[in-house]
């Protein structure tokens, strides 16, 4: 799948596995047990031993001895040679971005402990990525989208509806949603308990047509099978929970059958439901904690609003801080 020069572009997620050997690197080990106290996600404690095996891979011999990587060695010029293969690899620039982020993290950190004298990734720059504006439904699209058609008291079709609700509603992430048990959800208060970034948990509310999909979806789970308090929430046929591949293809799929002409994704609804609240009128603060953002400046990003009217708001909730 693409060596040197494939012109293959390399997604975010990086196919390669973990070495062995860095799993076993006494440095790796302590900057693992670091940053896992810190509360980053497994998925992100994954990725740097990705990255760092792919900078072993990538330097040959220069790091390797004995059992371990002797990381002293990587200097600045090693990893402005290591971002230029990444290039000629065909790594797009998201990505690079993402592992010079994740490595500079690394080094930091062994900097810091006194296991080198300079940060070799300090001063490397990853290329410009731009940053696009977030797709966004109108409401219409919306309604006609949660609203697709199906065959009245189909399971998958209950299923599928209530998690565009959910989406839409909630503002829930992908990754999320995918993770929800039914004892996070509160029936009785329609309070959910989303597991969010970082270990942070926060509760927020299921209202509306989402209760309703949800209490639909419910009374026919218990009518098949069952339901426990640690069942996932949202289940395939194997009552296994689904992936984030595919929730993402049952929205996609979903999307096709309501008629709308373009790609619509889990995502496309998260930023849907903060920009619809927010021309609603709700406050911005709100919906920060809706969507379990840890600054007031994601949520910015997440906005389709007019400047104008985007500039009065964030002025009153500047005021009031």
């Amino acid at each position: 799948m693409g060596g040197s020069g494939s012109g293959q572009r390399r997604s975010g997620r990086e196919r390669q596995g973990t070495d062995e050997r860095i799993l076993r690197d006494p440095l790796f080990s302590d900057y693992r047990r670091e940053i896992e106290q810190g509360g980053r996600s497994p998925r992100t404690v994954e990725a740097v031993g990705k990255d760092l095996t792919l900078l072993a891979g990538l330097a040959g011999d220069a790091l390797t001895g004995g059992e371990g990587f002797l990381w002293e060695r990587l200097d600045r010029p090693r990893a402005l040679r290591f971002v230029k293969r990444l290039h000629e690899r065909g790594y797009a620039p998201s990505s690079i971005a993402r592992i010079i982020s994740s490595l500079r993290g690394f080094f930091r950190y062994l900097k810091k402990k006194g296991h080198m004298s300079e940060d070799p990734f300090r001063l490397v720059t990853g290329p410009r990525v731009p940053r696009l504006l977030p797709s966004v439904l109108s409401e219409g699209e919306a309604t006609i989208l949660v609203d697709f058609p199906g065959k009245e008291g189909d399971p998958n079709h209950l299923r599928d509806k209530a998690i565009l609700e959910l989406f839409y509603e909630s503002g829930v992430r992908l990754s999320e949603l995918c993770g929800l048990l039914w004892g996070d959800y509160e029936e009785g208060s329609g309070a959910l308990l989303v597991h969010g970034k970082g270990g942070r948990d926060r509760r927020v509310p299921v209202v509306g047509e989402a209760r309703k999909a949800l209490a639909a979806y419910r009374m026919e789970r218990e009518k098949e099978d069952g339901i426990a308090p640690t069942s996932p929430l949202f289940a395939g046929k194997n009552g296994r929970g689904l992936s984030v591949w595919q929730v993402g293809r049952i929205v996609g799929k979903r999307s096709r059958e309501s008629g709308l002409e373009r790609k619509i994704t889990p995502h496309a609804l998260r930023h849907s439901c903060a920009t619809h609240l927010l021309n609603r009128d709700a406050d911005l603060r709100e919906i920060q904690t809706l969507l379990g953002h840890a600054s007031l400046g994601t949520t910015q990003r997440y906005l389709h609003s007019g400047l104008d009217e985007l500039a009065k708001k964030l002025s009153r909730v500047r005021e009031d801080t």
